[in-house]
């Protein structure tokens, strides 16, 4: 096992703060939704960096170190929803590497601030185009790395920064031509540029294997019965139930948006088929439109389907009940878990659910009446989880 965390009360840095997550008990929500099962949240934004990602921030970066992918001075890369960026922005401000992160329009003007205030630079992207497209955040950020590799040494902070604004500038004018061009030229792989690409990266279930998985064991002494999760890029749901179904017969159940395609793909629509169906929807950080390396559908015994309207419902029920600040993935994750449990008629167990980070990244979206309404979302949240209860 990789060294994650330390159990001492003064530590040598930030990032040696990152594990060791709480498990809380939601007492109130079980007696709200009439729920015959012991219900426990295991609440991410205890994290430094305020979610689960930071988790796996760490162990990318740790494993692109030991095997030469980059070297000092290099800068990450990544495509995130936000939280993925804080994580690697964390280690990276703490080790001395630069940042760039590509973050479609959707996500939160909150997540690009605290980006920022972490030293990266950020590009924002459309969000409704397919994966392969130039614009889309996946491409972008394989624009900005071929353009660093193209100088062929550590590039300075200034110089970063107009690679970012000559990039931000062919987005934002839809100047595909040129970034195509850019993506289609030949460039040489080198140190100083490196996308840890958190959909592929095989340390992304690996660091919820060693850590988010052998602390909800540890803690619920091996008496978790159901395990609760959203899928984004699937490493947490992967790594925790390889984890967990190596021990014990624990059911591991998807929380999945409508729009995504994960539900789709796991009752056995062909992938091509399901890439066709999906759509865009406003909660953050969990679904998609691709099948990442890091997600393994068959570790999810079942997974239930969450639309935007009850998982932003939840979120603000969650927060005025049991004082738990959480955001939009978590009321997701929670909504799923409460509707599988009482439509599966399951009495008598422990569930755990994952809340992968904090309210605070949303405060002008979820938390805010007026974007609500605006969007069309119902704001009396209990009357949207009446069919809950």
């Amino acid at each position: 096992m990789e060294e994650n965390y330390t159990k001492m009360s003064i530590y040598d840095d930030i990032v040696q703060t990152i594990g060791n997550t709480p498990l809380v008990r939601l007492k109130k929500i079980e007696r709200y939704f009439g729920l015959k099962n012991e219900l426990y949240a295991k609440v991410e934004f205890f994290n430094p960096g305020g979610s689960i990602k930071d988790r796996i921030g760490k162990y990318m970066i740790e494993g692109a170190k030991k095997e030469g992918k980059i070297v000092e001075g290099a800068v990450i890369i990544e495509p995130t929803s936000g939280n993925t960026g804080v994580g690697l922005a964390l280690v990276a401000a703490d080790e001395g590497y630069l940042t760039v992160f590509t973050m479609p329009d959707k996500m939160s003007i909150e997540k690009e601030l605290l980006l920022k205030a972490l030293g990266a630079f950020v590009i924002r992207t459309p969000t409704a185009v397919s994966p392969s497209d130039p614009n889309s955040y996946y491409k972008v950020a394989e624009a900005v790395r071929n353009l660093i590799w193209k100088k062929e040494r550590a590039i300075s902070r200034e110089e970063l920064r107009e690679i970012v604004e000559y990039v931000q500038r062919l987005v934002r004018e839809e100047r595909l031509e040129e970034l195509k061009d850019i993506l289609e030229e030949k460039v040489e792989e080198i140190p100083y540029a490196y996308i840890p690409n958190q959909y592929f990266n095989k340390y992304n279930p690996i660091a919820h294997y060693e850590t988010t998985a052998r602390e909800i064991w540890e803690q619920t002494n091996g008496e978790v019965d159901y395990l609760f999760a959203g899928i984004g890029t699937g490493g947490t749901i992967t790594g925790i139930g390889r984890y967990l179904k190596e021990r014990k017969e624990v059911k591991i159940i998807g929380v999945d948006p409508v729009g995504s395609i994960y539900n789709l793909v796991k009752k056995g629509m062909s992938l091509e088929e399901a890439v066709k169906r999906a759509h865009p929807y406003l909660v953050e950080g969990i679904g998609e439109d691709l099948l990442p390396d890091t997600v393994d559908l068959n570790l999810v015994d079942d997974i239930v389907v969450v639309n935007d309207q009850q998982a932003f419902a939840m979120t603000r029920f969650l927060a005025r009940k049991e004082g738990i600040l959480a955001g939009g993935s978590s009321g997701a994750a929670l909504y799923g878990t409460i509707k599988y449990l009482k439509e599966n008629g399951v009495k008598g167990k422990k569930a755990v659910v994952i809340f992968p980070d904090t309210g605070r990244n949303y405060l002008t979206k979820i938390f805010n009446d007026e974007w609500m309404l605006e969007n069309g979302f119902e704001i009396k949240d209990e009357k949207v989880l009446e069919v809950l209860r």
